[in-house]
């Protein structure tokens, strides 16, 4: 099992009893026994009322302790089987986010759930949700509210099985594991999707410097079918994952097929990586990982490499 031991959930404010990453919070560190913090982080507030920050804090304080407990309770979980903290800090001149990654950092949480902000036609990820994951080391999971539940949820993990160094190959079956572990705690359907496709092919059909049979070209792209799919089942068998799973070998660019497949499948919930391909410690995210994550219209579980050095100080 991909072993959690601390998590951290990222409040929005309000009545937070029915919020869907507060409840994988705490279904997930009841199944890990992981301790969970809850903080929030509010604006600054103006001058004129600074007098009240006292008051203002411990209001929110009360506010969130009661969604905790309300979920809980809904969740027939009792206070005796969780480690739960609370925290309510002002934001002090700096973006929500940035106090949220630097606490992260310092406290070296394993993962950070909080609900995805509202977006236009429900797709994509905005404001402090991208900053997260651009800027977050550890995984982040922006949640929305699922279609299915029990055995019926479905979850679907994306991997590229040409790794070209070691942090890669060793993201790709973090990915597995993790979604792994997910059905194996909560239930439901796995989905592994991989997309391959021979680049050379544009190439060789549309230009007029090289004349390459239709035969010719097929086979090429027979081979490299091939090549990718040995590595994808070399993938999975190393990575050990004992849970059934279905596997998607799809032919075409992840940023198309990607999101696609998930509103096919009716996805609750996307597990991929957030940098790929840099070699650049710091480097914010991938051009592929991020144009599908501006189609992604369900949860998103995002991991990133060992190594990842945050540009947040």
């Amino acid at each position: 099992m991909y072993r959690i031991n601390t998590i951290l959930y990222v409040s929005s404010g309000g009545n937070e009893q029915d919020s869907p990453g507060l409840r994988q919070a705490l279904r997930l560190a009841r199944d890990h026994r992981a301790s969970l913090t809850l903080l929030m982080v509010y604006p600054d507030l103006p001058g004129e009322y600074r007098e009240l920050k006292t008051t203002f804090r411990e209001f929110l304080q009360n506010q969130l302790q009661e969604s905790l407990n309300a979920a809980r309770i809904a969740m027939d979980i009792s206070s005796g089987e969780l480690e739960t903290n609370l925290f309510v800090h002002e934001a002090e001149g700096l973006p929500p986010a940035i106090m949220i990654i630097r606490d992260a950092i310092a406290r070296s949480y394993d993962l950070v759930i909080k609900d995805a902000e509202p977006v236009e036609e429900g797709r994509g990820f905005k404001g402090m949700d991208m900053k997260l994951l651009r800027k977050c080391p550890c995984p982040v999971w922006l949640a929305r509210p699922s279609a299915h539940s029990g055995d019926e949820v479905r979850i679907t993990v994306a991997i590229d099985p040409e790794s070209r160094d070691e942090r890669e190959q060793e993201l790709s079956l973090d990915l597995l594991r993790f979604s792994s572990s997910l059905v194996s705690s909560f239930g439901g359907i796995l989905d592994v999707v991989s997309c391959w496709q021979y680049e050379f092919e544009h190439f060789l059909r549309y230009k007029a410097w090289m004349t390459v049979s239709e035969e010719e070209l097929q086979q090429n792209t027979e081979e490299t079918r091939v090549a990718h799919h040995a590595q994808l089942e070399k993938m999975l068998e190393e990575s050990g994952i004992s849970c059934e799973y279905h596997l998607h070998h799809m032919r075409g660019k992840p940023e198309m097929m990607i999101p696609d497949f998930i509103d096919q499948r009716k996805s609750d919930l996307l597990v991929m990586g957030s940098v790929g391909r840099t070699g650049i410690p710091g480097f914010l995210i991938g051009n592929t990982a991020e144009n599908i994550f501006e189609q992604t219209s369900c949860s998103l579980l995002a991991l990133k490499p060992e190594g990842f050095e945050s540009p947040v100080g």
